[in-house]
């Protein structure tokens, strides 16, 4: 990608919290991460720049853990302020391991949390 490393890293967050906006205001939304490969070797190479401990194939060791958060923040939730007024998140993410090969530490950490 052509996009800065901080902003690949931070566009998932981003979508995510615009997601929980409109969630809020009771709307059904869908989030789409074409690719949190691409987002997990971003995680990689920040903590790299940071020299942070590497885990498993050199990304980070918290890298399951921020899989989860994005996942986790998907769901249906009665919305403040309403009984009745009800909003949730469908999240859909894609995983381009490379070759193919889903034991790399992205594809496994995702199918443990989907």
């Amino acid at each position: 990608s052509d996009m800065p490393v901080a902003a690949r890293e931070a566009s998932i967050y981003t979508g995510i919290t615009i997601a929980e906006y409109f969630r809020d205001m009771g709307y059904d939304v869908a989030v789409l991460a074409d690719s949190t490969s691409r987002w997990a070797e971003a995680l990689r190479e920040m903590s790299g720049r940071l020299e942070e401990m590497p885990g498993e194939e050199g990304y980070p060791a918290y890298l399951a853990s921020r899989i989860a958060q994005f996942y986790e923040r998907a769901g249906v939730v009665a919305c403040l302020g309403s009984d009745a007024r009800m909003g949730s998140i469908t999240a859909i993410g894609a995983v381009s391991p490379p070759g193919g090969d889903t034991s790399e530490p992205v594809s496994q950490a995702t199918m443990r949390i989907v």
